[in-house]
């Protein structure tokens, strides 16, 4: 941190005296020679009787500019072009409080200095001395480092990150990204938090997040400066494992689905023992628009008997069999198949053997697992199961277990943008259930897992529920406190669940579609910053936070690690190699 070097040096204009000041804001006449600019930081010192020196601490959220002494607007021409009327530019900004030291809430007085905020000012302004533990996150218009409050992250004292803004100008990934890479190069900022972090991140789209541990050809000695003012050594991802489903028609074969990645790419599945036991037929049911009718109690019902019915077949791993407990198999168990007795090794078979006992052909009542529901519900439930059979049934296969290991790596990339929406849910709520049941059984909040979500909103929606949805309220409320921590991103932050939203401590936004920046779900914004939300280019994002009672723009690096397989830098050697 800088020193405040000369008060005079800093100087930069007059606290306006022709309109009131306040405690909230207040204008800035400036220097003939001197300048502010959007967001930078001010400090003024005003004597007050009694209490002695106060000083207030603002940021700019308007520049202005006027002439004096001109009436009409014709007379801009007379003052600046022609010189025949006297007048005067007037420059001036306008000041948002931030911060009053000590907490003794006066105006500032009119004609007082007001000093550009360096050094342990500028640390002062922006609550940086009062931070439990600050994490730079970007700079700031001064090009000084922008600081968040990670005990507002990790569940100290809040959790979860919300960001928004326009597909594809927003950069929400990209900043989540950037964001996770800080964590994981600062062990000192983070504490004990950073041993044996997980970060669970779904790629939804495109293969942009494939090549996380690939070095990027684009990245230059500017990109290199930025990133080592934060004190951070750029580089691509240390430790990264890949993860996608198995093609549909792989046969016996089980090969990863990408396209443009093929090496260091896992495959995965769950066999039929492990989606019985961990309860996955919900996750079937994620269309928020079936919670209008029965169809999640026959859910329930179902998966529920699958658990009492299912025993494991000898010599096949995964496998399963439905027999009546009432013959006394025990779990662990394991059986011959009889002729002609079913065997269930995927997920068609499944939805096979449920037919039968959800709707048997002969009617009897007590042989069904729905009871006496209604026919019309029975068949709703029976076509859902059949078409997510058809949909993403190569998810669920016998053989061994090939289900996706957290603790492989510090980040796990799971690519789900070749399912179709309705494998994508199944995938998202089978690894949420996973991570927070994981956390659930052992209570403690460390070590610290992340999930990484784009598209919230179409896995929370503000409308109806689902399985899916009320898992990720409950992340939302309960995970800081289990060290479970969301970074969820979406375009439009007013179709995600208030649930999620509200309990996102830091909230991120980059450019906002100009309908949209106007809705209660962005309140957190000043009127200015949201009138710049609209302009803000890629790589630069307005950040909110419980430390700071306002707003902050701040600029992030572009990226060392490749986004697409186009910037890989294949000449580059692997930095990790001599480690």
């Amino acid at each position: 941190m800088t020193g405040n070097g000369d008060s005079q040096d800093m100087a930069v204009g007059r606290v306006l005296g022709t309109e009131h000041t306040t405690t909230s804001e207040f204008r800035v006449l400036l220097e003939d020679d001197e300048y502010l600019q959007l967001d930078d930081l001010v400090v003024v010192r005003t004597e007050v009787p009694k209490r002695g020196e106060v000083r207030t601490y603002g940021v700019v959220t308007e520049a202005e500019a006027i002439y004096e002494g001109a009436s009409f607007e014709s007379d801009t021409r007379r003052i600046a072009g022609e010189g025949t009327m006297p007048g005067a530019k007037v420059r001036s900004a306008r000041i948002a409080v931030t911060r009053v030291d000590p907490e003794v809430w006066v105006s500032p007085d009119p004609g007082e200095v007001v000093e550009r905020a360096a050094g342990v000012e500028r640390d002062k302004a922006l609550y940086v001395d009062e931070m439990g533990r600050p994490l730079p996150v970007g700079v700031g218009s001064d090009g000084s480092p922008m600081f968040v409050d990670l005990d507002f992250f990790d569940g100290r004292k809040g959790g979860h990150m919300s960001i928004s803004g326009i597909s594809g100008v927003a950069t929400k990934t990209s900043f989540a990204l950037f964001f996770l890479r800080l964590l994981s190069s600062r062990p000192d900022i983070l504490g004990e938090g950073a041993a044996n972090m997980r970060i669970l991140v779904f790629n939804v789209k495109g293969e942009d997040l494939l090549w996380l541990d690939k070095p990027n050809r684009y990245f230059d000695e500017a990109a290199r400066e930025q990133w080592e003012r934060l004190g951070v050594e750029p580089a691509p991802f240390p430790s990264v494992s890949f993860w996608a489903p198995p093609r549909t028609h792989s046969g016996d074969v089980v090969l990863p689905d990408t396209g443009g990645r093929q090496e260091d790419v896992a495959a995965f599945t769950w066999t039929p023992r492990e989606f019985i036991d961990e309860g996955l037929l919900r996750f079937l049911f994620t269309d928020a628009n079936d919670s209008r009718n029965q169809i999640p109690f026959i859910e329930e019902r179902v998966r529920s008997q699958l658990r009492r019915y299912a025993v494991d077949v000898a010599g096949e791993p995964g496998a399963v069999v439905l027999r009546d407990p009432i013959e006394g198999y025990k779990p662990g168990d394991q059986v011959t198949p009889n002729p002609g007795e079913a065997v269930i090794r995927d997920l068609r078979s499944l939805v096979e053997q449920l037919e039968e006992f959800v709707d048997p052909e002969d009617g009897e009542p007590e042989r069904r697992w729905t009871g006496r529901t209604q026919a019309g519900t029975v068949s709703a439930f029976m076509r859902r199961l059949h078409a997510a059979s058809h949909r993403l049934g190569h998810l669920v296969r016998a053989g061994e277990s090939r289900r996706i290991d957290r603790a492989a790596a510090q980040v796990s990339v799971v690519a789900i943008q070749s399912l179709h929406e309705l494998g994508q849910r199944f995938v998202v709520g089978a690894l949420l259930a996973e991570t927070f049941a994981e956390k659930e059984r052992t209570g403690q909040r460390l070590p610290l897992s992340v999930v990484v979500l784009d598209e919230l909103n179409k896995y929370a929606p503000r409308e109806g529920t689902s399985p899916l949805k009320e898992m990720l309220i409950d992340i939302a409320q309960r995970g800081r406190s289990l060290g479970v921590l969301l970074v969820g991103a979406q375009q439009t932050a007013s179709r995600v669940a208030p649930e999620v939203m509200e309990n996102a401590a830091i909230r991120v936004a980059g450019r906002l579609d100009a309908a949209e920046a106007e809705r209660s779900e962005y309140g957190w914004m000043l009127p200015s910053t949201r009138a710049r939300a609209r302009l803000l280019k890629p790589g630069t994002m307005v950040i909110s936070q419980p430390a700071i009672p306002v707003p902050l723009v701040v600029d992030f690096p572009f990226p060392p690690w490749a986004t697409r397989k186009e910037e890989v830098d294949t000449a580059a050697s692997d930095p990790f190699e001599d480690i």
